[in-house]
């Protein structure tokens, strides 16, 4: 029996330092399809991993990670996949909100939850339109991934990674409502226990007193979100299909290329 056939297939990684680590691997495609397990991962931050959590990773074989991450982000939590791992860490860092108002800018504190929800939609929004170049460097480095696995991250594993999870479902031909049920699965995984805490030290001053709740619309995971996204998509191209063709680099060759890879 080959490596890869003792290994136990699963959504969600049991990981005991990364709760939203996951496959994108035993969804069906509109040809009737399935992308295929072990391939392709989606998660949050790598910072915190258990011996076991990297020995486990191991078995994946990973050979390219896109991390979303902004520079101040990934020096406050530097990756560690342990001594072992052999892949090669490209740094395509997204600022969200650098296109809008953003309400980091502003006092936290007096930011309601509405201007939050609407803050977010803004940003989806900004993922599809503004960050057309990081999302084609991922693609190039996927296509550039002949074997083993490749898995890209932000912080959270939320927004910057659930549009780049949508954006490869539909390159392989998975249908929207599937998608849609892959990026609210982030919602049963984060946040982890002493996430809102972390998330309001990003944004304010520690020494202060933090109404945590003003944080939980920019830590929900909300069908509106993505769906934002993909409104502005369709509101600016004739389809996904010409904006994956004509922006991300990804028309019939590339996409038969990684169907021929990640589906079976």
């Amino acid at each position: 029996m080959s490596v890869k056939e003792k290994i136990e297939f699963q959504r969600r990684l049991d990981l005991e330092g990364a709760p939203n680590i996951r496959d994108l691997g035993g969804y069906e495609t509109l040809d009737g399809s399935t992308t295929r397990w072990g391939r392709i991962f989606r998660a949050g931050r790598l910072s915190s991993l258990t011996a076991r959590d990297k020995a486990q990773l191991q078995q994946f074989n990973l050979r390219v990670i896109c991390d979303f991450r902004r520079e101040d982000e990934y020096l406050q939590d530097i990756t560690d996949l342990g001594d072992f791992a052999e892949a090669a860490i490209h740094n395509l860092a997204i600022s969200p909100g650098d296109h809008t108002r953003s309400i980091a800018m502003t006092d936290f504190n007096s930011v309601s939850g509405e201007q939050m929800f609407e803050w977010m939609v803004l940003i989806n929004r900004e993922l599809a339109l503004k960050q057309t170049q990081t999302y084609r460097r991922m693609f190039e480095l996927l296509l550039e991934t002949e074997d083993g696995g490749f898995l890209f991250h932000c912080s959270a594993g939320k927004d910057r990674t659930g549009f780049a999870a949508a954006l490869i479902l539909s390159a392989l031909d998975v249908p929207r409502d599937t998608i849609m049920e892959d990026y609210l699965l982030t919602a049963q995984y984060y946040p982890p226990k002493g996430e809102l805490e972390y998330l309001a030290s990003k944004y304010t001053d520690s020494s202060r007193d933090v109404d945590l709740s003003a944080y939980q619309a920019l830590m929900d995971t909300r069908e509106e979100y993505l769906s934002a996204a993909f409104s502005a998509i369709e509101e600016h191209y004739d389809s996904v299909d010409t904006y994956l063709s004509g922006e991300l680099g990804i028309g019939k060759a590339e996409r038969e290329l990684l169907k021929h890879r990640y589906t079976e």
